[in-house]
């Protein structure tokens, strides 16, 4: 009787080392099938933020998107946020020069590379550099520039005192002590007082250099990269003649769009929003 138990034991290791040397690779394969899915599915985002701005706008959007499974990265460009780059020095290359430096030290690729307002003109820099490293290119309400056109020609009324006001300053930089008013009335007129105050509190100088050199564009156009254009429907901030949409996104090559509606500041008004658009447009 002892001896027919440790014959029917040994059967059954037998028939269970059998069944885990069939169902273990089916197994792994399932799982590494898996990790491909998620892997597939997971979209890396580098985040570009605007004039004034650092990467700290973008908390409220890289929480959603976090949470959605992607990865997402915000950086501050020289002299923004908490870089100590010297404002005089800053110049559109500079902008461009960080963010090529950022991708390459956390080995990205198949980068949705996103850039608002301002940023517009930085991503489009970067992509035409590192093109190989680029899934797409998305511009929240961004500037799209021509060969050689200049930001502070865009808007010449506005600017021109803004841009006197920084050439007589040390670090050649433009408060936004200058266009509180202007900044509560059309950039984030959509946000109450105590949300428009704490944005205010943490902007910085922004450097004149950016805005005002010829920016380069011939390369970004000849690459043909998949494009799209994040439209705020209620963002009054640029002069009628110059609205972000239809006049920058109409420069691109069939990109893809989504609307949300808000202002300017979607990243503060609507963050959620943004989010959700950035990830259907990265998948566009």
């Amino acid at each position: 009787m002892v001896d027919q138990i440790k014959r029917s034991a040994m059967k059954d290791e037998r028939l269970a080392i059998k069944d885990e040397m069939w169902e273990k690779p089916a197994l792994d394969a399932w799982h590494q099938y898996s990790l491909w899915g998620a892997k597939a599915m997971t979209e890396t985002f580098v985040l570009i933020h605007g004039a004034w701005h650092g990467a700290w706008c973008w908390a409220g959007v890289r929480t959603p998107l976090e949470a959605a499974g992607h990865r997402a990265y915000a950086l501050d460009l020289p002299s923004h946020g908490e870089s100590r780059f010297e404002r005089s020095k800053v110049t559109l290359q500079v902008y461009a020069d960080s963010v090529i430096k950022f991708i390459a030290e956390h080995d990205l690729r198949n980068v949705v590379l996103a850039g608002h307002s301002m940023g517009g003109l930085v991503i489009s820099q970067v992509a035409q550099r590192i093109p190989k490293r680029m899934k797409r290119v998305i511009f929240l309400t961004a500037m799209v520039m021509e060969d050689g056109e200049r930001p502070v020609d865009l808007s010449l009324e506005p600017n021109r005192p803004l841009a006197g006001l920084a050439n007589s300053r040390p670090d050649r930089s433009i408060p936004i002590d200058a266009l509180e008013e202007r900044f509560r009335a059309a950039y984030i007129q959509d946000a109450s007082k105590d949300l428009q105050d704490y944005v205010l509190s943490a902007l910085t100088p922004q450097p004149l250099a950016p805005l005002s050199e010829p920016v380069p564009m011939k390369d970004f156009y000849r690459l043909r990269l998949p494009t799209s254009y994040l439209i705020c429907e209620d963002d009054i901030s640029m002069m009628p003649q110059f609205m972000w949409h239809p006049h920058f996104s109409g420069r691109l090559r069939s990109p893809s769009t989504r609307s949300i509606k808000c202002g300017h500041e979607s990243m503060f008004t609507a963050p959620k929003q943004t989010a959700q658009a950035l990830i259907e447009l990265a998948k566009s």
